[in-house]
């Protein structure tokens, strides 16, 4: 028998939580329009939706406001986030909007085959691109014939962009990095990444950026390579159903005054707003912005012609 709520709930949002990087900017406040803690922080990252100890979101609003998102996770389960997720000890998304400033690091994330080994976590992510500058550029995959040696030998050079591929990506347009595929997104993009709850990532090479005191970060080259799984040019797939071994992926375009549901509603989905806005229940969400829509919650109502919506569910 299907799951089925006891009562409609409402979509929610939790507040964001700003993380300053090395590479970051305000494009969250020109762009995106929000009110940043201040205006000279470069920040890069803002975690939307998380289910970490490091960085716990908190509900900004509804029945459940101040509650933490494990909490949830622990002890309304079901009745929120709809049955069959027992297997996950959190919350098994990781939600965030990345401005890239400058270029990130060129890194990888371990594979399940070398995840437990390294005492990491498994991390499959989705970027989806919000705003891009014309000659901006994402990096991804080796050049063929690349060897661990011959990666070692990029980075302690400083010749990676010799071996590393690149390709553009325009606004509404997304990309899938496995685990194990070497990346890094370039100078110019702000993105919305959707990604398996993890914070695992290995430095091969951070362009020779040092911070105010001269000092480089730290790199991760023997635990990098050991997690390469795979050389290959990135896939580019935008506009279309992205199904992963993990998470599943759709977009939805929507006229004004359209309402919207989660297909399946016997499970949360989560909604990120990429183009325009929706609105529900005296709240309206706009671009950059990620709501959780519980099991058999309400509908959200596109509020402008052209809304696009991003819908994941595991």
């Amino acid at each position: 028998m299907a799951y089925a709520p006891s009562t409609i709930m409402q979509p929610f949002r939790f507040h964001s939580i700003y993380q300053p990087r090395i590479w970051g900017g305000q494009h969250m406040r020109t762009l995106l329009g929000r009110e940043l803690p201040d205006q000279e922080t470069a920040y890069g990252e803002a975690w939307e939706i998380s289910d970490r100890p490091e960085a716990m979101s908190v509900v900004r609003e509804g029945e459940w406001e101040g509650t933490p998102l494990h909490r949830l996770w622990e002890e309304r389960r079901e009745e929120i986030f709809g049955p069959g997720y027992e297997r996950f000890p959190r919350f098994p998304l990781l939600c965030k909007i990345l401005d890239a400033r400058e270029n990130l690091s060129v890194q990888v994330h371990p594979p399940e085959r070398t995840a437990a080994a390294l005492n990491g976590e498994v991390k499959n992510e989705v970027w989806y691109v919000l705003n891009a500058n014309p000659d901006s550029l994402i990096y991804g995959g080796m050049e063929e014939g690349a060897t661990p040696g011959d990666i070692r030998r990029a980075a302690e050079t400083g010749r990676m962009e010799q071996l590393i591929r690149s390709t553009h990506l325009k606004e509404g347009e997304h990309l899938y990095i496995p685990a194990g595929l070497v990346h890094a997104i370039g100078a110019g993009h702000l993105i919305a990444e959707i990604q398996q709850n993890s914070d695992t990532t290995y430095r091969l090479y951070d362009w020779n950026r040092t911070d105010a005191s001269g000092k480089g970060r730290e790199l991760h080259m023997d635990q990098a390579l050991d997690s390469i799984a795979e050389f290959r040019e990135l896939s580019q797939r935008p506009g279309y159903l992205t199904e992963m071994p993990h998470f599943t992926m759709e977009e939805y375009r929507l006229d004004r005054g359209e309402r919207f549901t989660q297909p399946d509603a016997s499970r949360f989905a989560i909604f990120t707003v990429l183009r325009g806005s929706v609105a529900w229940d005296g709240k309206t969400a706009r671009q950059g912005e990620f709501i959780l829509s519980p099991a058999g919650a309400d509908a959200v109502t596109a509020a402008e012609p052209g809304t696009v919506l991003l819908l994941t569910t595991v």
